[in-house]
């Protein structure tokens, strides 16, 4: 978490344990309507969703939702839920079936379907935790090249590329760069394809260099705002190499016993969010920089 905000958040876990223990020695507290804690990642599309849900529960029921943001790694939001310190968070089919749950990523395990079906059956089982259905989209990596080279090219799909990447530069994170099972030597391995030069840098830079010409392609985010902000094409993910990314919600089966109100609400998300609006709206934070806060109302009026 950013210091601010982990700071804070360290601030009111303990001012809750000194109520509590105000309250076991029997002093009297006025007791405040409940505040409940939704947890996101530090990049602006699970801020969104969680925010959106945020507002959605303040809306319809008599709770209070404290959107705690910017956790440095799924590991970490998921250890924050399982300590109670975190009742729901946002969080990605691939991400907790490779990462959580430690499955590897084989041929059989790319059906979205399969994957969620197991995710949810086993954060009941392992965590008693409650995984919604997904939101309607998929951020998965996905290969990205500027309109322009695409139409120049004729490239609509990751195989066209096969013909020009022994030219091409490409870029990508470290993390794409160095994971086995979906990372980059099986991606080169499966499309029997090498480019000329692969390069390792942060987010923020990759997409200036992709649009400035500076590399060929990069492996991008599929919902990414600066995706089309850029002006660039996702390639057909044509043999299937990228596991599936559905968002989703995650909430303890505590919570979901005491607010029934929460269950109704996630399962109403379900497949109301598709690539192109989640495109936008990532768009409106990173690229646009609107406030949080009015991108997720926009978001709410909008499926609501």
């Amino acid at each position: 978490m950013k210091n601010n905000e982990g700071v804070a958040f360290v601030l009111r876990k303990a001012l809750m344990l000194i109520l509590v223990g105000l309250l076991s020695a029997g002093a009297a507290i006025p007791v405040m309507g409940e505040t409940i804690t939704i947890a996101s990642g530090n990049f602006a599309e699970p801020q969104i969703l969680a925010e959106t849900v945020k507002l959605l529960i303040e809306e319809q029921t008599d709770l209070e939702v404290d959107h705690v943001r910017n956790f440095s790694g799924s590991s970490l939001l998921h250890a924050a839920f399982l300590s109670g310190d975190v009742d729901m968070y946002i969080t990605y089919t691939g991400t907790q079936f490779t990462g959580v749950l430690g499955m590897e990523v084989t041929e059989g395990w790319k059906n979205r379907d399969r994957v969620e079906d197991y995710v949810q059956e086993q954060f009941a089982k392992q965590f008693g935790a409650h995984w919604f259905d997904g939101f309607g989209f998929e951020n998965t990596y996905a290969v990205a090249v500027r309109k322009t080279f695409a139409e120049e090219h004729d490239i609509k799909k990751v195989s066209d590329l096969r013909k020009l990447s022994n030219q091409m530069t490409i870029a990508m994170d470290n993390t794409f760069r160095e994971r086995a099972g979906d990372g980059y030597d099986d991606f080169l391995d499966l499309y029997d394809m090498s480019f000329r030069r692969p390069v390792s840098m942060d987010y923020g830079m990759m997409y200036r260099a992709v649009g400035a010409g500076n590399v060929d392609a990069a492996i991008v985010y599929s919902t990414d705002g600066r995706v089309a902000a850029m002006d660039l094409v996702v390639l057909e993910d044509d043999l299937g190499f990228f596991p599936p990314y559905d968002a989703a919600l995650v909430v303890s089966h505590d919570l979901l016993a005491r607010y029934s109100g929460i269950k109704e609400i996630g399962e109403s998300l379900a497949g109301k969010i598709d690539v192109e609006t989640m495109q936008r709206y990532n768009k409106l934070l990173e690229v646009d920089y609107e406030d949080l806060r009015d991108v997720a109302l926009k978001l709410t009026d909008e499926i609501r």
